[in-house]
């Protein structure tokens, strides 16, 4: 049985991660990562990634809810 708890983490878990990820692309790290001559399609998959994370994650809290917590 879950507690309300478990579910306020998950949102926070999906707050780090969404906060990560901007990090990621907003910050000098972006041009780091960016001049490792990888594939064109890095910067999508990365994007991908980022949005399949926070909708697993959300999908947790979502049936959380639903079950009444």
């Amino acid at each position: 049985m879950a507690t309300r708890s478990a579910s306020v983490s998950r949102v926070e878990l999906t707050l780090i991660a969404v906060l990560l990820a901007l990090l990621l692309l907003l910050s000098p790290l972006r041009q780091w990562w960016a001049a490792l001559d990888g594939p064109w399609y890095a910067p999508y998959l990365l994007w991908a990634f980022i949005i399949l994370l926070s909708a697993a994650l959300q999908h947790g809290v979502d049936r959380r809810r639903d079950d009444g917590y």
